[in-house]
């Protein structure tokens, strides 16, 4: 059976986030096993340019994956493709049924991800075209994925 795992650079910050995130991974786990791999985000301390900070989570972030292989990755972009919860439902029951590698979900750092990450990818998803603070972005994705769960098992929750 497939696993679930998300991926992201840096901790959780704001206390309503990181409190909806547990809330919505203890719903998760009683469908699917499911964990966070962290990538420690790069401190914008003058030494490194954005582009050598983005690098090097990048990197991080291809080595997690790495060692989820054979993994199955979603990146979280804003150019990424608009996506329906319905629509996300069925990607997700399709590889959390029908495959046999675990689906991996990345969002970046503030800088956002590298182009080799998003070139891993196997589906690269927007979650909407609005700025939203990336601890935000976290807690919409694990509900996301949680609504996704009870739409595959046929729970009015998609309302």
């Amino acid at each position: 059976m497939s696993a679930l795992a998300f991926c992201w650079v840096g901790k959780i910050k704001a206390p309503y986030a990181v409190e909806g995130v547990a809330d919505y991974f203890s719903r998760i786990k009683r469908y699917r096993e499911c964990r966070v791999v962290v990538v420690p985000g790069e401190r914008e301390d003058g030494q490194y340019s954005k582009r050598h900070r983005l690098e090097r989570e990048s990197r991080g972030v291809l080595a997690q994956i790495r060692q989820l292989d054979p993994a199955w990755v979603v990146v979280l972009d804003v150019d990424g493709r608009p996506i329906a919860s319905r629509e996300f439902a069925r990607m997700i029951r399709r590889q959390c049924f029908e495959d046999t590698r675990s689906v991996v979900f990345v969002v970046g750092g503030p800088d956002g991800l590298s182009s080799t990450v998003r070139e891993r990818a196997d589906q690269v998803v927007s979650l909407s075209r609005l700025t939203i603070p990336h601890d935000m972005a976290r807690l919409l994705l694990v509900e996301q994925v949680y609504r996704a769960m009870t739409i595959i098992r046929g729970y009015p929750y998609d309302r």
